[in-house]
């Protein structure tokens, strides 16, 4: 059919096969909700930061309570972090990913789980505040009094 001027009016999309449907316009509905939903995942994963104490000479000199094993991606690495600074707990960390000290100490007391946490004589592999608040007693108890 001709238009009004000549020309062909051809009314079907140019990038459709002749007789079919014309293509819808792509949504980006999907694309809106894929966006939302990981801002608002970022947004809920984020944590205050904690100071990370590394175990220099100069802290291990001072002898902190507890010596920890970690990894800068580990959760429990860092609810334990901050557990001990809250509750103003002496302690030091070496990374056993980037650290030859953290790697060795790492593979000296077994790998397995982390924070991997070095309390005097005992070993805390995990988060629990339960086994560490009694492993700093006994750690307490039995070092001897300041004269």
């Amino acid at each position: 059919m001709n238009s009004p001027d000549g020309s062909e009016n051809n009314t079907e999309d140019k990038n459709s096969a002749p007789g079919s449907a014309p293509k819808p316009a792509p949504s980006r509905k999907g694309l809106y909700i894929i966006v939302a939903v990981t801002i608002g995942l970022i947004l809920l994963s984020r944590h205050e930061p904690v100071e990370t104490i590394d175990c220099t000479p100069q802290i291990i000199a001072t002898s902190p309570d507890i010596i920890m094993l970690g990894a800068w991606w580990c959760s429990y690495c860092y609810k334990a972090k901050k557990y001990f600074q809250q509750n103003n707990i002496h302690y030091c960390e070496y990374d056993m990913e980037s650290t030859d000290m953290g790697k060795q100490l790492y593979q000296e007391h077994g790998g397995g789980a982390i924070p991997k946490l070095l309390i005097g004589d005992y070993q805390v592999s995990g988060f629990n505040r339960r086994h560490i608040e009694r492993a700093l007693e006994i750690l307490h108890n039995n070092m001897p009094e300041a004269d």
